[in-house]
């Protein structure tokens, strides 16, 4: 088996069933790949639709929502692929990307992980490679800031040709089965920076990563999110404050959580005073007011 294709899914029927069409559509039939879907307890027919619309593919339905690393970590323990390709339920291939990205790994062999270049839902460039974040880069992205930042998203390199970055969206992620056994499976404690956590992993251990331009995958970014503005406005914050607690001084953790509770203070004030004109306001002042009392100890899941 060449290469095990793992979609994480939760109440995204339509994107899913989209994001499964384009894997086979695309794929080679040279490429001797397996899809495996695991479900997180969705409630809007998603998992009965992939059965019955993509029997070759194999389906794990969790009881719960376990959260996105476990159950992709769940995916990993199935894998027989040589090669794991890490694809997000909201993502769409408009080529063969899994052949140009297994033959760009064997033609380098010591690159742990590489990712292609993600596009919007309008065909625009998506970034989706970073430098690990700092206390600066945590700041300037809490508060509109990004462009004071070019270095972060990489504006400084020329997109239109591969080098090695520091991490990737999780929304498209290929990697070597080898490099799962050295660096182990995705942090289960950590929610919507595991992929962040997973490259800075493999960067102590010393291995390269590459962003791969050549084949080009679309993102329709945050259709997830939008499920629940409790799940993913609360772990946005909770595990940018895990990962400095995991891999930084507790001094530059302690700044992160100061900095984080500011800032969910000033959106709670800002969404309730738009509440009363807005529906998505009024969950979003919800969520703050989820995650305020929380920022000093942070739950260990994702709710």
């Amino acid at each position: 088996m060449n290469v095990s294709v793992i979609i994480v899914n939760y109440n995204v029927k339509d994107l899913v069933l989209q994001a499964l069409k384009s894997v086979f559509q695309y794929t080679s039939p040279n490429i001797s790949f397996e899809v495996i879907v695991v479900d997180n307890n969705s409630s809007d027919g998603s998992a009965e639709a992939i059965s019955k619309e993509f029997p070759e593919v194999i389906l794990v339905r969790n009881e719960n929502n376990s959260g996105f690393p476990q159950a992709n970590n769940v995916g990993f323990k199935l894998a027989k692929g040589e090669y794991i390709f890490m694809l997000n339920p909201d993502t769409e291939l408009i080529e063969d990307s899994i052949s140009t990205l297994l033959k760009y790994c064997q033609s380098h062999p010591d690159l742990a992980l590489i990712a292609p270049k993600l596009l919007n839902t309008d065909g625009s460039h998506q970034i989706s490679a970073w430098r690990f974040p700092t206390i600066t880069s945590i700041f300037a992205e809490m508060y509109y800031l990004n462009f004071f930042l070019k270095k972060k998203n990489y504006q400084d390199k020329d997109l239109t040709k591969p080098f090695e970055a520091d991490s990737f969206s999780g929304a498209a992620l290929f990697f070597s089965r080898k490099t799962l056994e050295q660096i182990g499976p995705l942090d289960e404690h950590l929610f919507w920076i595991e992929d962040i956590d997973f490259c800075y992993r493999i960067h102590l251990a010393g291995k390269s990563k590459h962003y791969v331009p050549s084949t080009s995958i679309i993102h329709h970014s945050g259709s997830s999110a939008k499920k629940s503005y409790v799940i993913s406005l609360s772990n946005q914050i909770f595990n940018k404050i895990k990962y400095f607690k995991k891999h930084h001084s507790p001094f530059s953790a302690q700044v992160v959580v100061m900095i984080s509770f500011l800032h969910s203070i000033q959106k709670w004030l800002l969404f309730s005073i738009l509440s009363p004109f807005s529906f998505t306001a009024r969950l979003k002042r919800k969520a703050y007011a989820y995650t305020i009392p929380r920022v000093f100890n942070p739950p260990k899941g994702i709710r």
